[in-house]
């Protein structure tokens, strides 16, 4: 269907509508309980489970189901503090229908992955498991929903099961533990005082994980695991009624005769006077500063509720829009900062302000984030801010409801699991656009600076300060921060003094290159051109996710450029392009033309590219094109940009030096390739010169964009001739260009390494966690059949190294495999075990983990391995290679990276024809020890020591 005939109908969909509705008085309309969505079936069975309904084919021929049980950690006792996670694991051990160690083989063999299509997750007020099944059959569904009525009332919880996984639990703590864990853990008791919620974490104590017994499990299962709190969530292609009945089939049996239990009061009090609470972590490298009041959850239900959350949200986006204007323009005394509404740990609503500086800024910082608060208060928003405001939130409305038909299954479970968190019921995006249509001409500044002056009333609020222990840096008492917050709040405050901005992002047309040849790869559907210019183009149109088009643009060169003393040019260079300037439009001038556009332009560099992409609604491709045109003429970098870059990075790298998980990778990437320095992280004296050198930058970025060879992806719901015809203008019309560089080939070479090597890390924190990092050089990008079978081999390997460390010994939380085949640099291609683990038992889990991998390269995978490997692939692949992004990312640099068209046509077929054989060949040629490597990053003595 033609674009412009879909909008059609849905604007005469919308009439329809509006004329459906019976003439009421404005009282009536506001008092009128918002629409539900039509699509969704909404029902209850007799004991009480609740089941939300939607057929839906993206993708086609799946369907994904949720269980969410309406109970976290808020309900457990006293000495039960995790056991509501630990009780989600649990559901994975063995229930009725799938015996111990059966559960995840028996869904892996239909095509699944643990943790991708197999999952759950808890909060305070939920758990929630989710199984996206491979296809639609009756017998795949059947079993999909006896699975979850096996975990809703037909739980093994075998004595054996629970200590087993015990280590498990213990060891996804570790995996948690860290700087923000630590300050959520002091904050929470000061900021919530005699709340429940504040010695509930989910994750629980380490004390009674240790301690909980079968006992505690069974009495927690058996009261909260209540039908009347169970809905069950389904998205697929499937007919209702068909989701339905298998429903009921599988949940009518479940009986209980006990009441329905009340949840437990999490006993959150909104704040009747001014709060201070400061807290403080060594490892910390920035100060954060926030000002938060808590207020009951309410959830929206007529179209007045609604309209009074508009107003809030208006402010909130006009006062967001201020801050970040201010960032841009270097007039912030903080680094980045927002104002949020919404569900704070699931159980009460949150109106916050917050903003990071550097650590001696904090005074500043809070003041500046107040005094941003009091002017909206005061002074209130002028009417051309709100016309902006409402044209941008009707703007992006109206593209979810453009592309509603089509968008994941999973992004309408995440929407219908929002509602039913909070009480409400799922609207159409189509009805949520008739609603603002409605809404939002009536509304006026006068109003939303009332809204907005209630919620952030300075007197009922907490206001925090988060600052590292480090030198230099005086530690508030909060009597201090008090006076902080009185001195500023006592400031007088000015309005907010709009400008007038420029209106056109070209002052003239450019004149359209040409096409000067083309050529159609039929098997794969895709358009290849040259232009005039010498710019390559390839087009693919896909409609699989409607009203949706991207144009990636790939400037070859950069980063692998730069020699020992130019580091970190290619980064403050493509600052010009990821908040874009001119030399005539202001990053500030650009955003507010591109306010209310259905499309937004995006930069950011690669290892050997630059790349600026466009993406949005078709209609609104040619604006995105336009600003992507002046860039790749004009694009200028803003001193204030480099600024804050400086600050952010020098900080981001303060970081680092107590992130075991940044210096194992970064070790990784410097053996791999010989130490080469380009693979090294950026240093504080790399960063500063950088900042002080804005021209050099400049010079830099001004000649990649006139000169570097360029590549161009269009993919999406876009006619051919309309994507080449916008090509053709905005890229075709740019300076000639060379179609290649050779002189990058000889820097993609690396000196590499020869095994066996090891290389350890002694970092300075006080996590006690150990990050062992193993690799075995493997086939580069340009061996597609060696990269292919290590896709497999990575695969089977991922679940022998899982059983092996996790399921078998509890060292780990979750062991990750993967084939890494790189594009720019093909002798740093390898295949990489990873994953956290106690100090104490680091030195025992790589070697387990590597015996692992090496008993497999001697023995090669089993047959039920590659059955079930092969059914993972084509589940996974038959979606993927439907997906535009999947096509984007292949021909953004398709001939830069010399990929081939051919060796996709028929991928799925070649990856299913490969054998065990073919397999073992692979993984024995790369597992000996010349190709080996581990990374064993662990806390130094010292550090470790440190009180925690």
């Amino acid at each position: 269907m033609a674009p412009v005939l879909r909008r059609l109908l849905l604007t005469l969909f919308a009439l329809l509508l509006c004329l459906s509705l019976p003439y009421a008085t404005a009282a009536e309309e506001a008092d009128a309980a918002l629409p539900v969505d039509p699509a969704v079936r909404i029902g209850t069975l007799d004991n009480g489970l609740t089941y939300w309904v939607r057929s839906h084919a993206t993708p086609p021929g799946k369907i994904t189901l949720w269980m969410r049980v309406g109970t976290g950690s808020l309900n457990e006792e006293d000495g039960q503090e995790g056991l509501a996670h630990y009780l989600e694991h649990m559901a994975f051990k063995g229930t009725e229908h799938f015996p111990p160690g059966e559960l995840i083989a028996y869904f892996e063999s239909l095509g699944l992955r643990f943790g991708q299509h197999q999952n759950a997750f808890t909060g305070f007020d939920q758990t929630t498991y989710t199984l996206s099944l491979p296809d639609t059959r009756p017998e795949t569904l059947e079993k999909g929903l006896l699975y979850f009525a096996d975990i809703a009332f037909r739980m093994r919880l075998a004595t054996d099961d629970v200590d087993r996984e015990r280590g498990v639990i213990l060891e996804e703590k570790r995996a948690r533990k860290g700087v923000q864990q630590r300050l959520t853990e002091k904050l929470l008791p000061e900021l919530l005082p005699g709340s429940r919620l504040a010695r509930r974490l989910p994750i629980g104590l380490e004390e009674t994980i240790t301690h909980l017994q079968r006992s505690d499990f069974v009495a927690y299962y058996t009261t909260w695991y209540h039908p009347a709190k169970v809905t069950i969530l389904a998205v697929g292609d499937v007919a209702v009624e068909t989701i339905v009945a298998a429903i009921t089939k599988h949940f009518v049996p479940w009986k209980r005769d006990q009441a329905v239990p009340a949840d437990k009061e999490a006993g959150i009090r909104p704040y009747d006077a001014p709060q201070t609470l400061v807290v403080t972590d060594p490892e910390l490298t920035t100060a954060s500063v926030e000002t938060l009041a808590l207020r009951a959850r309410k959830p929206t239900k007529t179209v007045a509720d609604l309209r009074r959350r508009l107003l809030e949200r208006l402010g909130i986006w006009m006062v967001n829009r201020r801050m970040e204007q201010r960032i841009q323009e270097g007039t912030a005394p903080y680094q980045t900062a927002s104002v949020r509404q919404g569900i704070f740990l699931g159980v009460t609503e949150q109106i916050s302000a917050e903003a990071e500086a550097a650590p001696a800024s904090w005074t500043a910082a809070m003041t500046g984030l107040i005094t941003d608060m009091q002017s909206a208060r005061l002074h209130g928003f002028a009417d051309q801010e709100l016309a902006i405001a409402k044209k941008a939130t009707l703007a992006a409305a109206e593209h979810a409801a453009q592309t509603e038909s089509t968008q994941d299954a999973r992004a309408f479970l995440r929407t219908m699991a929002r509602a039913l968190a909070v009480g409400e019921r799922p609207r159409s995006a189509a009805q949520h656009v008739v609603l603002l249509r409605q809404l939002l001409p009536e509304i006026t500044s006068a109003e939303v600076t009332t809204a907005f002056a209630a919620n952030f009333t300075p007197e009922r609020r907490g206001y925090i300060v988060s600052l590292p222990e480090q030198s230099g840096v005086e530690i508030p008492s909060r009597a201090a921060l008090r006076t902080v917050v009185e001195a500023a709040l006592a400031q007088p405050v000015t309005p907010w003094q709009s400008k007038a901005r420029p209106t056109a992002l070209l002052e003239q047309e450019p004149q359209p290159g040409t096409i000067v040849a083309q050529t159609r790869f039929a098997p794969l559907q895709v358009t290849q051109a040259t232009l005039s210019n010498n710019v390559r183009l390839h087009y693919r149109y896909m409609d699989f996710k409607k009203d949706h088009v991207t144009v990636t643009l790939t400037l070859a060169g950069g980063a692998i450029r730069e020699s020992a003393d130019q580091r970190g040019l290619t980064e403050v260079a493509t600052l010009a392009l990821s908040t874009p300037a001119t030399s005539r439009l202001s990053s500030t001038d650009i955003r507010d033309l591109m306010t209310g556009k259905k499309v937004a332009v995006a930069g950011r560099m690669t290892d050997d590219s630059l790349v600026l992409s466009v993406s949005g609604a078709p209609e609104d491709l040619e604006e995105g094109l336009r600003l992507a045109h002046v860039l790749l003429q004009d694009a200028q970098i803003e001193p204030t940009s480099v600024t804050l870059w400086k600050d952010q990075k020098l900080q981001e790298l303060a970081a680092t030096r107590t992130r075991l998980d940044i210096q194992a990778r970064e070790a990784a990437a410097l053996v791999t390739s010989g130490n080469d320095p380009r693979r090294a992280l950026l240093t504080p004296e790399d960063v500063t010169t950088r900042a002080d050198a804005i021209a050099a930058a400049q010079t830099w970025l001004t000649g990649l964009l006139r000169s570097a060879p360029m590549e161009v992806a269009i993919v999406g719901d876009i006619p051919e001739s309309r994507a080449l015809e916008l090509a053709a203008t905005y890229i075709g019309s740019l300076p000639p260009r060379p179609r290649s560089d050779p002189t990058l080939a000889p820097l993609r070479r690396v000196a590499g390494f020869t095994g066996p090597l090891e290389r350890r890390l002694d970092v300075e924190t006080i996590t006690p966690r150990a990050q062992p990092i193993l690799l075995w050089r493997c086939a580069d990008w340009q061996d597609v059949r060696g990269r292919r079978l290590m896709v497999i081999a990575s695969r089977i390997l991922e679940r022998r190294v899982h059983r092996a460390l996790r399921e078998e010994r509890g060292l780990t939380y979750s062991a990750h495999v993967y084939a890494q085949s790189s594009k720019v640099y093909p002798g740093t291609s390898a295949l990489y075990v990873e994953f956290t683990t106690d100090p104490e038992k680091a030195t025992e889990a790589a070697a387990l983990a590597r015996s692992v991998v090496e008993r497999f390269a001697a023995e090669g995978p089993t047959d039920a391995e590659m059955d079930t490997v092969r059914k993972q692939l084509q589940n996974i692949l038959e979606t993927t290679y439907k997906e535009p992004r999947f096509w984007v990312e292949v021909l953004a640099d398709l001939e830069y990276h010399d990929t081939k068209l051919a060796d996709l046509e028929g991928a799925i077929e070649k990856f299913l024809a490969f054998s065990q054989d073919d397999v073992a060949a692979e993984i024995r040629k790369t597992v000996v020890p010349e190709r080996f490597a581990m990374i064993m990053a662990r806390p130094n003595t010292r550090s470790a020591s440190h009180p925690r």
